[in-house]
């Protein structure tokens, strides 16, 4: 049985040592430069553990021995569903393991915009202080916060912005009276909650439906003193309408963890972007989430390995078996 990991996936080396045990292991270290660099990686496969890589139909016609692949993240959108059940390969995820990092960082960048946080730390350091230049800092305490989206992430952060005393607003696909109960939140239409949030969030899936979810005209709905913050995936956002929005002072600020093509070109207009904050993809990563992520993974491939895949993504394959 040969275990391929695709690229950059951090795993600890006790779980180097536990997937080892279950095979020949082989683990690269970088992103695959091309198309034929990745079908060089899985040609002779069985399993393959994938990061950020692509995994398209194309790839499936060359991995004739893959059997299963294993996404080690939550999202699944870089793996070609459809093509990988009409091979009868199983497609596994590591669900909910960033639930809570991802929630923590929404508040950790929504306060470095609002109370200028890293601003302060360069001035510091520089000895300047000057506390003026913080006057206009703002609270998160009685903000109202929209959250776009009710899945698992979504509904932590609701929960964290509670307890700063936030009002909080979502939109999502699920509404129902019982649901703002629970959460303790109003479901609104979209338009709504842009036109009314002082801070939105995206936790969302990239689809068909959500991709430019937030273009120009949405963007153009949210007040000027609006925070816009994205963990989920990059091409919800049409980066250059937001690169117009931001360069037109309309808005207060954004922050990015994601981006349309990673990693984020060099020369991107975003990076002289004064109101906004750029991280590279790490809102899931800490230690507990990494050891999280790889103890599940682990697990997934031991699971299948038995015979009772765990995780799947495309159950349609199991009812073909």
């Amino acid at each position: 049985m040969k275990i391929v990991v695709t690229d950059q996936v951090v795993f600890p080396e006790n779980y180097k040592q536990m997937l080892g045990t279950m095979g020949c292991l082989e683990i690269y270290s970088s992103m695959p430069e091309s198309l034929s660099d990745l079908i060089e990686r899985i040609k002779d496969a069985e399993i393959i553990l994938i990061g950020k890589t692509a995994i398209r139909r194309e790839a499936f016609y060359y991995a004739i021995k893959l059997k299963m692949i294993c996404v080690c993240h939550t999202g699944y959108d870089n793996v070609d569903l459809e093509a990988a059940t009409a091979r009868g390969i199983i497609v596994s995820n590591v669900p909910n393991y960033a639930t809570e990092a991802v929630a923590e960082f929404v508040f950790a960048v929504a306060l470095d915009l609002l109370r200028k946080i890293e601003v302060a730390d360069v001035m510091a350091h520089k000895g300047e202080f000057d506390d003026h230049y913080y006057l206009h800092n703002r609270l998160l305490a009685g903000k109202t916060i929209g959250v776009i989206g009710a899945g698992n992430i979504g509904r932590r952060v609701m929960q964290i912005a509670h307890s700063f005393n936030m009002n909080v607003i979502s939109t999502t696909v699920h509404p129902s009276p019982e649901r703002e109960a629970e959460l303790g939140v109003k479901f609104v239409p979209l338009d709504y909650l842009l036109t009314e949030s002082d801070i939105v969030t995206l936790h969302i899936p990239l689809s068909s439906k959500t991709e430019h979810l937030m273009g120009i005209q949405e963007l153009k709905l949210l007040k000027p003193s609006t925070i816009l913050i994205n963990t989920s995936r990059g091409k919800v956002i049409d980066e250059d309408a937001l690169i117009e929005i931001l360069r037109n002072k309309s808005i207060a600020g954004a922050a990015l963890d994601v981006f349309e093509k990673e990693p984020l070109n060099v020369n991107s207009p975003m990076m002289n972007l004064d109101n906004l904050v750029l991280t590279p993809h790490i809102a899931f990563l800490s230690e507990e989430t990494t050891d999280k992520c790889a103890s599940v993974v682990a697990e997934n491939v031991e699971m299948f390995l038995k015979g009772t895949p765990q995780n799947v993504v495309n159950p349609g394959v199991l009812k073909k078996e």
